[in-house]
């Protein structure tokens, strides 16, 4: 039998998107899951820079206690 595979939905993100920012929270939360993950790049489009720097921002904003390290359910 075989498998179905059906990606997963991608985050609408404009190209011309501001570098990133530890200090604007609503942008980050767009990148956390519901459980408080970091989305992967396949379900964000960012090129392996830009997922560096959005992944140093989420935890310089989580050490500030701007965002939390992770929800419950």
């Amino acid at each position: 039998m075989k498998r179905v595979f059906q990606a997963p939905p991608q985050i609408d993100i404009p190209k011309d998107h501001a570098p990133f920012n530890y200090k604007d929270v609503e942008v980050l939360k767009r990148y956390l899951t519901e459980y408080g993950s970091i989305v992967p790049r396949t379900r964000t489009n960012l090129n392996a820079k830009e997922h560096r720097q959005l992944a140093r921002e989420i935890k310089r904003a989580r050490h500030l206690a701007m965002l939390p390290f992770l929800t419950t359910l």
